[in-house]
């Protein structure tokens, strides 16, 4: 079996081949914390889900239904006149005295972007949205990469923030870790704005990851309508701290919003709770019919979640992966 991923030990850069495969010695680096080599080797066998066909511009190991003459044959249809001689099943002519053009399969690559949050309120939360976020784009970064997709990534607050663009094969996956670690949080959340940048940038279409807190104060909808328009295959990675959701808070508090500084003095009650818990549930459930109604694949994760679960299982179920 080719080996398309990461195959040794716990840190490293060079690699060297053999018999094939490669083999990766770490040295002097450290992957991140939530990561683990026995967890890339389980990444391996698994590639990104495009639900559409997009036509890339290099060949790779993903398959289209655009017919050219590549590796794995299709169908046939009738010859037509100045149709390539070379692509006739003479032995099918031989028999049936007509002429039928055989039809390939043909390679493509697949255009991946994934979108970083990295807003103020991504710093909340044991381990941070952040850091987990983090973690679930190299996840996913290396998937891409292993599988030769075209792979972008894209940090975003009030705009487009850092990028990193066009990486290509697992020679990658380091530059990407590298990339994703130096990331820190920056500014406030307009998805409106940064989605229209980024889909404005890209000249080929594709699959689009957005992994976020979704704390938007202008709302999240227009940004994302950016992307229906731009024609992307969007799937959304929903983060809420574990603090988010069961908050172990009571009394006279100030709370600071984590982008604007504003501070607002409140009492919490057993009442109160209920109804923050209930705003909660309202704002998933409004997020996650809305990307239900744009065609997008919504998945929905606490920092509680092991990472490995989160990846190997809740993603594979919504179809993220597979």
């Amino acid at each position: 079996r080719r080996d398309r991923g990461l195959c040794s030990a716990s840190t490293g850069l060079s690699a060297h081949k053999r018999l094939g495969t490669f083999f990766y010695v770490f040295s002097n680096y450290t992957l991140t914390k939530m990561l683990s080599p026995k967890f890339l080797r389980k990444l391996d066998n698994l590639r990104i889900v495009a639900r559409k066909m997009f036509h890339g511009r290099m060949k790779g190991e993903r398959r289209s239904p655009k017919r050219g003459a590549s590796v794995e044959f299709a169908d046939y249809r009738n010859y037509q006149i100045g149709d390539d001689f070379r692509h006739v099943d003479w032995n099918i002519y031989a028999r049936l005295d007509k002429l039928f053009l055989k039809l390939f399969m043909e390679e493509e690559n697949l255009n991946v972007s994934i979108l970083l949050d990295v807003s103020g309120s991504m710093n909340f939360g044991e381990p941070s949205k952040l850091q987990y976020a983090k973690s679930i784009v190299d996840s996913l970064g290396y998937i891409s990469l292993i599988n030769f997709d075209i792979l972008s990534v894209y940090a975003f607050s009030n705009d487009i923030v850092s990028k990193l663009t066009s990486l290509r094969g697992k020679g990658q996956v380091f530059k990407l870790f590298d990339f994703v670690d130096k990331l820190e949080v920056d500014g406030h959340t307009d998805m409106e704005r940064s989605f229209k940048r980024y889909a404005m940038s890209v000249v080929q279409p594709g699959v689009a990851v957005v992994v976020s807190d979704f704390l938007d104060p202008q709302g999240y909808e227009a940004g994302l309508k950016q992307l229906r328009y731009h024609r992307f295959e969007t799937h959304i990675i929903h983060i809420l701290s574990e603090v988010e959701i069961n908050p172990d808070i009571n009394g006279e508090l100030s709370l600071a919003d984590a982008e604007t500084g504003v501070v607002k003095e409140i009492t919490v009650t057993d009442r109160v709770m209920a109804g923050y818990q209930q705003r909660l549930k309202s704002f998933c459930e409004s997020l996650r019919n809305f990307c239900l109604s744009q065609g997008m694949i919504y998945s929905q994760v606490s920092t509680n979640t092991p990472i490995e679960e989160f990846v190997l299982k809740n993603l594979r179920c919504a179809d993220v992966i597979g």
